[in-house]
């Protein structure tokens, strides 16, 4: 089979029988890109337990962090003796919002693990007019500071978010959905010629597509290293 590995994801979501929902509303704040991939997921089975939201963001950092600190902000108000020096948000109790900025940058939330809520991810707002953006991490055990970089840019991502649906990540729901649309599934070896695409923590993607066998390749390479060989029956 001769894959194609620099096939867009947009294009494979066309394959898949994700056209663009013509209900979507583009999101302004968001890159083309982000909005293009959006509005083909967007109230799409495929991707019902994936690791990015489907509609609109509602949130950035700030107003979560911002609900977080509002819980407690009075009680320390009124016993500022019990915040404690090594608590990750009392930076944040100690500083008006509008100087978070010297703390950390704020982030517009993209996705989360779904339905832990364990990881957020998301783009620094400054980065928000940028084609391809670099997307951000956030782990609950992390302090508020703690963003990292998950992959060097959105479309990295965005193959992550397919990759990890393909490849049954945590979910079964893309074989599930794929297979009731006449898809069927093959687990093989990961290919040896397969260029990774490296995200954050050795995580690794790839994907790719065959026309002359209507053949799509998803492969994560993570304690699970799955790969699988999915192909449109006639």
């Amino acid at each position: 089979m001769a894959f194609n590995y620099n096939i867009p994801v947009l294009e494979l979501l066309d394959i898949l029988g994700c056209p663009p929902n013509p209900d979507y509303q583009p999101d302004p704040r968001l890159p083309a890109l982000l909005n293009d991939f959006l509005s083909r997921a967007c109230d799409h089975p495929l991707f019902e337990t994936a690791d990015i939201w489907t509609g609109h963001s509602d949130w950035t950092s700030y107003e979560v962090l911002e609900e977080r600190v509002d819980e407690d902000r009075e009680y320390y108000e009124e016993h500022p003796e019990e915040l404690e020096e090594d608590d990750p948000f009392a930076p944040f109790f100690k500083l008006s919002k509008e100087q978070w900025p010297t703390l950390v940058e704020n982030y517009l939330e993209i996705g989360s693990d779904y339905a832990a809520g364990v990881v957020e991810f998301g783009i620094r707002e400054a980065d928000l007019d940028q084609a391809d953006p670099v997307v951000y991490m956030l782990h609950e055990v992390d302090a508020p500071t703690g963003w990292k970089r998950f992959s060097a840019t959105l479309s990295d991502y965005l193959k992550y978010v397919l990759c990890a649906v393909l490849c049954c990540e945590t979910y079964e729901t893309g074989m599930e959905v794929l297979e009731e649309a006449g898809w069927s599934f093959e687990e093989i070896e990961r290919p040896e010629d397969a260029p990774m695409t490296s995200c954050i923590n050795g995580l690794l993607v790839c994907c790719g597509y065959d026309p002359d066998t209507k053949t799509i390749l998803a492969i994560l390479f993570d304690p699970e290293r799955k790969a699988y060989r999915i192909t449109k029956e006639d």
